[in-house]
């Protein structure tokens, strides 16, 4: 977990550094004022209110001309004083530093040819912005200026500038865009007739407005469809969202009442509570089994002292042991017999500060990491022999299915501006993934086992149990780390019976050399190597 946790922070961090690391600023207003002139240049004026959190350098803008068409004479200035620009291909760095306030700049610039003249019309078709933007624009008008007065033969926008238009009767077109949000297009295009610009170099001698109001109709015909589909998909989400839902509850209803059969039938099959599991599992692959697939280093002194316990290992002293008897019921458990006393020590006598004197030799730490990586996945390939888990195929299918039924509705609902029916879509889609991927109910036999050393995980109930179980709940417990011998003295005294304290001073004394070791190991390892616009045109705001 921890290493996926770190590379997930990797991976942000080397895909989003400009994100993590950008000037903090937003664009509260723009407003760009584009005057048409009858040679067919356009003068721009561009005046942008930037307000920023913390230091900055300057505002940028890229400026993508369209096909045929140059930007020029580019400068800008505060309050009539001018500002240092630098270009680096189509952007624009605008050099202007300071520190938490608000400042507004104004941007000049003239399109050579921005005008397309032909028999009948000219027109100003143009982006100002486009989908490689990644700054919002809080509030942005786009105004065009005819040279004179004049009639306006057509006047509209597409996407974001889609259906903003206000026409003056002096001709003066205001595209009032309101908030555009980053990564969208929004095109305008405005026709006057072909007789204000008369110096202005013809594009076509064929006629062009026939074909600018057909293109408007197909704009507003697409934008009616658009609306008819959204609400007819408004219509649709209760009747598409409710059959899931229906589904899912269904899921989750035969999920707990399985769980509940099995409940009652472990409550009819056990004798009562206060003993330790008999069934024919090792203690490690217990501690797998209820700790999520998780073995911490505790691990390794319960799973000690079991062998101990069943007499494989003779203690000879608090710190000093010998190997009894190697035939083992487990492979694991020659497994660590064989790392202690031969790897380890060396020797059929093993002392427990063997365990942090092999440690502390560099050239035994990535030894010492794989053998317990060995150790944990033999004691995983024990527990996963075990049926303790009910099949669940069918309602596993059936989620996993629902999932892939949801899913292009995540995509469509959105896409219509549904975004209620797309929340609820995501919840039902994460419910079956997770449904289909994680449902594995215990059967009779897991959930008995379960419910046998769940005492265990809090208090100390297991010292009422008989005898022969309290020294497996002990170190059942400390394996689990749910109880820590490091911070936990050993009682002073105890009576005769009480052998679970033997192994609990036992434990002490190893759990300290395993958590040097691994202080020591773990150290070594972190040290070790280890322009979508109009004919090509667009453009965007930002800051430095």
């Amino acid at each position: 977990m921890k290493n996926f946790i770190s590379l997930f922070l990797l991976i942000t961090l080397l895909l989003l550094p400009t994100r993590v690391f950008a000037v903090d600023f937003t664009i509260d207003e723009t407003d760009i004022h584009a005057s048409l002139k009858t040679n067919g240049q356009v003068e721009v004026k561009e005046t942008h209110r930037y307000k920023f959190e913390g230091e900055f350098n300057g505002i940028t803008r890229t400026l993508i001309p369209k096909e045929k068409a140059t930007i020029t004479d580019v400068h800008a200035a505060e309050n009539g004083t001018d500002l240092k620009i630098e270009k680096e291909d189509e952007l624009y760095k605008i050099y202007r530093g300071g520190s938490d306030e608000t400042v507004t700049i104004d941007l000049f610039y003239t399109i050579e040819d921005g005008m397309e003249v032909y028999e009948d019309i000219a027109q100003f078709y143009w982006s100002f912005f486009d989908k490689n933007n990644e700054s919002t624009y809080e509030d942005l008008t786009i105004t065009i200026k005819p040279p004179q007065s004049a009639d306006v033969k057509a006047a509209y926008g597409y996407d974001e500038a889609y259906d903003t238009v206000t026409i003056s009767d002096n001709g003066t077109v205001t595209f009032k865009l309101g908030e555009v949000p980053n990564g969208k297009n929004g095109d305008i295009r405005v026709a006057y007739p072909a007789s204000l610009f008369p110096n202005a170099a013809v594009t076509s001698f064929e006629p062009m407005l026939d074909e600018v109001i057909a293109e408007k109709q197909a704009v507003d015909e697409e934008a009616a469809a658009r609306a008819e589909a959204t609400a007819q998909w408004g219509i649709l989400g209760p009747y598409i969202i409710l059959p899931f839902t229906l589904v899912a509850l269904g899921l989750a209803v035969h999920g707990l009442r399985k769980r509940k059969e099995t409940m009652r039938e472990v409550r009819r099959q056990r004798s009562g509570s206060g003993r330790f599991p008999n069934e024919k599992m090792s203690l490690p692959a217990m501690m797998t089994f209820t700790n999520y697939g998780h073995l911490p280093t505790t691990a390794l002194t319960s799973s000690l002292l079991d062998l101990v316990h069943k007499g494989n290992i003779e203690q000879i002293s608090e710190k000093e042991f010998r190997v009894s008897n190697r035939d083992t019921v487990y492979a694991h458990e020659r497994l660590l017999i064989d790392w202690l006393f031969d790897e380890i020590a060396q020797q059929e006598m093993f002392h427990v500060d063997d365990i942090e004197r092999y440690a502390e030799k560099e050239e035994n730490q990535e030894k010492y990491r794989q053998r317990f990586a060995t150790w944990k996945e033999m004691v995983n390939q024990e527990y996963r022999q075990y049926d303790l888990y009910e099949t669940a195929a069918t309602p596993r299918w059936i989620s996993g299915f629902g999932a892939v039924v949801t899913l292009p509705f995540v995509v469509l609902f959105p896409f219509y501006g549904q975004f209620i029916w797309m929340a609820a879509s995501i919840v039902l889609l994460g419910f079956f993934i997770i449904y289909s991927i994680a449902y594995r109910p215990l059967n009779i036999k897991g959930q008995k086992i379960k419910q046998d050393l769940q005492p265990l995980k809090n208090g100390d109930h297991w010292k009422t149990w008989a005898k022969e179980d309290q020294v497996p709940a002990l170190l059942y417990q400390i394996g689990i780390g749910k109880r820590d011998l490091l911070a936990t003295p050993a009682p002073l005294h105890t009576s005769n019976n009480d052998d679970w304290v033997i192994f609990l001073i036992l434990g002490a004394s190893l759990q300290n050399s395993f958590h040097s070791a691994e202080q020591h190991t773990s150290v070594s390892a972190s040290t070790g190597s280890g322009g979508a616009g109009v004919g090509g045109g667009g453009g965007g705001s930002g800051a430095f």
